[in-house]
């Protein structure tokens, strides 16, 4: 897929692609346990006090260390620190999918729960209809493109624009309203016109190329 322009890629982004992923292979399965595996034992190494009492002495912990049953209880401790930091991880997860327009469905799908499960579990990760970010406004104007976003944040919206010339602007979250950027998103479209493209003032009637404002008598172009 070729993504040739800022609104494209937003576009992109906002678009949740079915299937989201693949199933994992058993070797991406059993990299990942390993991986979870050797941090969980980095951690146990760490806070074992019996590992501690060794370094404190000589600096050096031997091998058998890890035969006490205290040792395990370290790392038994450690596993629960890394189960604790996946429930956050996956709870930050469900939340931007579920704003980017997840349903509690394909998370639950995903976490390999019921839609039920999944509301319970994570019962902010889909925003209600009320709070969802306003869809986006597309602008055509003087052969370039326009996206009118709604920036959630500060409840307001910006622009993303490729001219006809090939421009690329992006606006700050500014605009109170879509229609006051859409129309400065047209305004910016117009600046930005190929040379080919031709206008003709209302006030006086002169022929003008790629310019904003007549050459003539300085009239705001308004189409």
């Amino acid at each position: 897929m070729t993504l040739d322009s800022e609104t494209d890629i937003w576009t992109d982004v906002n678009t949740i692609r079915t299937p989201a992923y693949a199933e994992p292979s058993e070797d991406d399965v059993l990299a990942l346990q390993d991986a979870v595996a050797e941090a969980a034992d980095a951690m146990a190494w760490q806070i074992s006090e019996r590992a501690r009492a060794h370094r404190a002495v000589d600096g050096q912990v031997p091998d058998r260390v890890v035969l006490s049953g205290d040792y395990q209880l370290a790392l038994l401790h450690a596993l629960r620190q890394t189960a604790a930091a996946v429930e956050k991880r996956a709870g930050a997860a469900a939340k931007v999918a579920g704003h980017q327009g997840a349903s509690y469905a394909r998370i639950g799908e995903a976490w390999g729960i019921s839609r039920q499960s999944a509301r319970v579990k994570w019962p902010e990760a889909v925003p209600s209809r009320a709070d969802l970010p306003q869809p986006p406004v597309t602008v055509q104007h003087a052969g370039g493109t326009a996206a009118v976003l709604h920036h959630q944040a500060t409840d307001h919206w910006m622009f993303t624009a490729v001219a006809a010339d090939g421009t690329h602007h992006t606006s700050a979250p500014d605009y109170p309203t879509s229609a006051a950027a859409a129309n400065d998103a047209k305004a910016c479209l117009a600046e930005h016109t190929t040379s080919t493209v031709t206008w003709t003032c209302t006030h006086c009637g002169a022929e003008n190329g790629d310019a904003f404002s007549c050459g003539f008598c300085s009239t705001r172009r308004t189409a």
